[in-house]
């Protein structure tokens, strides 16, 4: 399990970055961002938070067409930090799950 958080997080922190270019960062942001969602989503099939993240997506991609929501570009921040907990909330568990094993043995 180590290799895909590695992956993972290496794309999420290059996605962080793209953050620092304003407007221009946000397309690549959002591409790695979901790259990111598809490894993790393939990793860990049965995570519901995963699966909020992508009907967020959807919703936002949905609704870009209607020019009169001025909040719409709060939503991609927002998926950004959803993400990343996504990420080390997993981790964490999984951290806790391998001390728990390992010290019953």
């Amino acid at each position: 399990m180590k290799v895909p958080f590695k992956i993972i997080k290496i794309i999420n922190i290059i996605a962080l970055l793209f953050l620092l270019a304003g407007g221009y960062g946000l397309p690549f942001t959002g591409a790695l961002q979901v790259l990111a969602a598809v490894l993790f989503l393939i990793t860990f099939p049965r995570n519901k938070l995963i699966y909020i993240y992508f009907c967020l997506v959807i919703l936002f991609f949905l609704i870009w067409d209607q020019h009169t929501i001025d909040w719409l570009f709060l939503l991609p921040i927002f998926l950004v930090f959803f993400l990343t907990y996504t990420i080390r909330n997993k981790k964490r568990k999984l951290k806790t799950e391998n001390k728990i094993t390992t010290k019953d043995y």
